[in-house]
């Protein structure tokens, strides 16, 4: 998967609006305020910094860098899975 692919794959996930965070991820999101919003926003706008193969969780792995909802910069890490039906979100800050 390209990251223009992944780009494309995460736009998708945050209009029919199914991400799942980790219980990690849940953590960092009320540690640092972060909301559902914010991520899908992020969804939306950013764009993928990098992206690797997960071959132990079959999933591919991407940094994923934009602005949250009150416009500051929120990076998160998502875990893709089965042809782009499911985002994971891993964790934010």
């Amino acid at each position: 998967m390209t990251k223009d692919e992944a780009e494309n794959c995460l736009r998708k996930i945050a209009n029919e609006g199914y991400v799942q965070p980790s219980k990690h991820c849940r953590e960092m999101m009320i540690e640092r305020h972060v909301n559902i919003d914010d991520i899908l926003n992020v969804l939306m706008w950013g764009k993928v910094a990098t992206i690797e193969y997960n071959e132990k969780h079959d999933s591919w792995q991407c940094r994923v860098e934009g602005k949250d909802i009150e416009g500051e910069s929120l990076v998160f890490i998502a875990a893709i899975y089965e042809y782009c039906h499911t985002v994971r979100c891993v964790t934010v800050f």
